[in-house]
């Protein structure tokens, strides 16, 4: 295939991805809903609190607080995530059905799973801390839908049926393990579980991720290299979804790379990672990160250029590109950049702040001072940037 096919391929199956996030969000801007006395209403902390504490009995206001929590923070991996969570749990039946592994439920699902997907582009190492909900609601389901057929009492099946896990195979004691916060059993139960799996490559990841959620570098980096390897020799025409790919455990070694110094071994695996998926824009982004480190103009530029070619309509790209721009003082295409992403999302806060900053550096001061006026409309009240952005609109205005 020519590198120009590969391209068009690689945009096309990102297309794909992107169209079932888009099928997973309202078909309108649902209302904010409403915060206890006190909560800030420009704080994403806000509505994510509320969209917890709806879960399970209020999936669909969960999702809408979820939705906000997104909208205000477009870079917040766990607002998707959440959302994910809280619209799975939103029909249980439709559910019990996914949990069991019916492709139909699962093909009515993929819009919903893309949240997760595109939750995993923002933080390749996100955790599964509210999965246990899915699982709580599915063996309810279950138990409802045998005890109606059977006349049995459907708490008690639910009760056996959780106990029946809790002392099943390792890897599921793993699960509840992590659910419960005993992070050395679930270590312990995956260690178990590998050596006695067909697919030890998805259970090497989880233990990798875990390694790493704890702290533990080195052996997150050990395990995620062998889940490489075993996801290698499996059949190249098994189901692999998004988050088993390649792609993301090469992003995922990277990032370890990175974070212990070694820029040459993160760069390759960046590379690797494009490599088993053209359309993988994460690792673009991290490229270009790479090159902000080390000055580098014209990386970060091919690199994010590539990252917009394959997201055009995603706010945090745009934001990601314009500040790096900024950073690298190409105030003009930074300008370009930062405007998209408000554009895209009018009420996320960021943007109007390095916009602003790319204003006074350009001596466009009463521009300067609207977008951090905007700034301060739309960030939380704790937001570290309001002390600044205050400071500077009231020395602009002063020199008028």
């Amino acid at each position: 295939m020519s590198p120009y096919a590969k391209r068009i391929l690689a945009i096309t199956v990102c297309l794909a991805a992107a169209a079932g996030l888009a099928a997973a969000q309202p078909a309108r801007q649902p209302d904010r809903p409403v915060l206890p006395d006190g909560a800030d209403r420009n704080d994403p902390w806000s509505y994510y609190r509320v969209g917890q504490t709806s879960l399970p009995r209020e999936p669909e206001k969960a999702a809408d607080a979820f939705y906000w929590a997104a909208r205000l923070n477009p870079v917040w991996a766990e607002a998707f995530y959440g959302r994910r969570i809280a619209l799975l749990l939103n029909d249980p039946r439709r559910l019990a059905r996914y949990w069991r592994g019916d492709k139909g439920a699962v093909r009515e699902t993929m819009g919903i799973d893309s949240l997760y997907l595109y939750a995993l582009t923002l933080n390749p190492f996100l955790g599964p801390n509210l999965d246990h909900l899915i699982l709580d609601a599915a063996i309810d389901q279950y138990s409802r839908d045998y005890a109606n057929r059977t006349g049995a009492s459907a708490s008690e099946l639910a009760y056996e049926v959780t106990k029946y896990i809790r002392m099943g195979p390792p890897e599921w004691q793993a699960v509840m393990a992590y659910r419960d916060g005993r992070y050395d059993e679930a270590l312990s139960q995956y260690a178990k579980a590998i050596p006695r799996s067909k697919q030890k490559g998805p259970l090497l990841a989880e233990r990798g991720r875990l390694f790493y959620q704890i702290g533990q570098r080195d052996s997150a980096l050990v395990n995620l290299t062998q889940a490489l390897a075993e996801m290698r020799k499996a059949d190249k025409d098994d189901l692999v979804f998004f988050y088993q790919s390649k792609a993301l455990m090469e992003e995922r070694i990277g990032l370890i790379e990175r974070v212990k110094g070694n820029k040459v071994a993160a760069r390759e695996a960046f590379g690797r990672a494009l490599a088993e998926d053209l359309s993988y824009f994460p690792a673009h982004v991290q490229l270009a990160y790479l090159g902000l480190e080390s000055g580098d103009a014209v990386t970060v530029m091919n690199e994010m250029d590539l990252a917009v070619e394959i997201r055009p309509d995603d706010p945090s790209v745009r934001y990601q590109y314009g500040y790096a721009l900024g950073s690298l003082d190409k105030l003009k295409e930074a300008e370009v950049q930062l405007k998209k992403a408000i554009e895209l999302d009018p009420d996320f806060a960021l943007p109007h702040f390095v916009l602003a900053d790319v204003y006074q550096a350009t001596k466009r001061r009463q521009e300067a001072i609207k977008e951090y006026e905007a700034f301060l409309a739309l960030a939380a009240k704790n937001d570290t940037r309001r002390g600044e952005a205050d400071h500077m609109a009231a020395i602009l205005r002063g020199s008028q």
